[in-house]
């Protein structure tokens, strides 16, 4: 059996890892050093690269690029070890004569699936405490549900699970799981994963235990869903809360 499929999820889970932003709570130390850099026009991944001081092959592996020439304006490089966002050298843009008009529609980056209410279910039982947008000036990516200290947490949708263990800055314990659609849901502030890397689960099965691990004021559950790495406003899956 080919061994590029884990290899391909272990990159997924990764690459939205470095994608996610942590919600708003209090201090965690289970987090490596590093910084966010975002990428301007006119920034290349070799002048990001020697900025930080950092090879670009490594560089590269850490955001999982296989092609420099690719890089976005505007994606969030991971720079490792560094300390501050440092100013990055641009490239004078090139003055290039005006391209011939394709009748074939630009390529599809990324599908977007439209909300699908009711797709999945209720991952624990408690009282919403926080929504998805903008909170305190700051956009939140998921929603939070309070609920008693180790209070079971379940699986939204059937799936297979992409990452259990210390989650980026503030997101504490964590599980990801990965569904069908392109499909992530989220699960943090864990106080106990029941599920590790690989393992498939069932729609409804405990995954973890409500916790407050990480940057949070108290016991509750950060989940989001991330079609691709966007993220979704999980009210727009789930069902009317009875």
């Amino acid at each position: 059996m080919s061994t590029q499929k884990p290899l391909l999820q272990i990159i997924f889970a990764l690459v939205l890892l470095g994608a996610l932003v942590s919600c708003q709570s209090l201090p965690e130390r289970n987090y490596r050093a590093g910084v966010y850099h975002t990428v301007r026009p006119g920034q290349t991944l070799y002048r990001i690269a020697k900025t930080y001081n950092i090879e670009v092959a490594s560089l590269m592996r850490a955001n999982h690029i296989g092609d420099a020439s690719q890089l976005r304006v505007g994606r969030r490089l991971w720079i490792p070890t560094a300390r501050t966002v440092r100013n990055v050298p641009v490239v004078a843009a090139k003055k290039t004569a005006p391209a011939a008009k394709s009748s074939s529609p630009p390529p599809v980056e990324e599908a977007r699936l439209p909300p699908l209410k009711g797709y999945l279910t209720w991952p624990l039982k408690g009282t919403l405490t926080s929504t998805f947008g903008s909170r305190d000036g700051r956009q939140h990516d998921g929603i939070d549900i309070g609920a008693t200290r180790g209070t079971p947490i379940l699986a939204a949708a059937d799936g297979k699970v992409v990452f259990s263990d210390w989650g980026p800055k503030g997101y504490g314990l964590m599980v990801i799981i990965k569904h069908p659609n392109h499909l992530t849901t989220v699960y943090a502030h864990n106080s106990k994963n029941w599920v590790k890397k690989n393992d498939t689960v069932k729609q409804g099965q405990r995954i973890a235990s409500v916790g407050t691990t990480g940057r949070s004021s108290g016991p509750h559950l950060h989940f989001e869903v991330r079609n691709h790495t966007h993220p979704r406003n999980p009210l727009k899956f789930l069902p009317a809360k009875r």
